[in-house]
């Protein structure tokens, strides 16, 4: 089955999406944590005193964790573009991978079970792999 290249570019949209929905997260638990301990943000300027000082940094932490991994499927779906190789596998394998990763963030800044976001965090990765070998299999047979 043929897919347009194109399609590629929802996946990253949609981590798009959830990066900034994270980051409004993010800034409404600062602004409410700055608030309640009646603490001035010049007395958190490092992420050391930050996490010292305020309570919860469930968001914060989320919103880190949104630039580690992921850099990794940005360039994949970038390269499948590039590449022209994008095929219905690496288009499902991405799309996988968001929804892990937006399951990773929902359990992150909400109950923050460590198992369970463990797990979505080790399958969101297999399936980051999976999507490195199916671009890395495709270029691989039209070389």
């Amino acid at each position: 089955m043929t897919v347009n290249p194109l399609a590629i570019w929802g996946p990253v949209f949609a981590m798009m999406i959830l990066v900034l929905v994270v980051t409004c997260l993010t800034f409404r638990e600062r602004i409410r944590q700055f608030k309640a301990l009646r603490v001035h943000p010049q007395k958190v300027s490092t992420r050391g005193e930050f996490a010292a000082v305020l309570k919860d940094t469930r968001c914060a932490d989320n919103f880190s964790n949104l630039f580690e991994t992921p850099v990794m499927f940005y360039v994949a779906c970038i390269g499948l573009f590039v590449t022209q190789t994008v095929n219905l596998g690496a288009l499902l394998l991405a799309w996988v991978y968001v929804l892990l990763r937006v399951g990773h963030s929902a359990v992150q800044c909400g109950s923050n079970g460590v198992l369970k976001r463990f797990k979505l965090f080790a399958a969101s990765l297999l399936v980051l792999l999976g999507l490195w070998a199916a671009w890395g299999w495709t270029l691989w047979r039209v070389l």
